[in-house]
């Protein structure tokens, strides 16, 4: 069984060796905050994971994510709420919002292409009642955009 060879300290300090042989000694590293650009200590190893995992200077760095999102936003939702109001441009209605595509083009999320709709009001752009609401719409892009819906 076992005699407690692994609970010496001989035999940590042999695994301590071994560790700083093939990932580096525990020393002092000096890196730049992805965030806010400062330089901050970061004490480990340099040849693992955590040492690339480690990017920001604190908690609040690395949970202010507004910089990241205003370069790399793919959502359409995303998208069109930094540009409008979470509320239907129309009716003001803030309880439940779509996001519509006024080329009808789901992968065209350019911000002068999508408007928040309720839910009503997108469904009446789908249908019959859609030529009651261009008007409206294009009067919205005009003010906001300087641009036209209809091109």
């Amino acid at each position: 069984m076992n005699n407690g060879k692994y609970h010496t300290d001989q035999y940590r300090l042999l695994q301590e060796e071994k560790n700083s042989r093939r990932f580096g000694p525990i020393v002092e590293h000096c890196k730049i905050c992805a965030n806010c650009g400062s330089e901050f200590i970061w004490i480990g190893r340099e040849f693992t994971k955590e040492f690339s995992r480690v990017r920001f200077c604190s908690k609040s760095c690395s949970n202010s994510r507004k910089h990241w999102w205003d370069n790399n936003a793919t959502q359409y939702r995303t998208i069109a709420f930094k540009n409008w109001p979470k509320e239907c441009a129309i009716c003001k209605f803030d309880k439940i919002v779509a996001v519509h595509h006024l080329d009808e083009n789901h992968n065209n999320n350019d911000p002068m292409n999508l408007i928040p709709l309720c839910p009503n009001h997108h469904e009446m752009i789908h249908s019959r009642w859609k030529t009651e609401l261009e008007p409206i719409i294009d009067e919205l892009l005009k003010t906001k955009w300087g641009i036209s819906s209809l091109g």
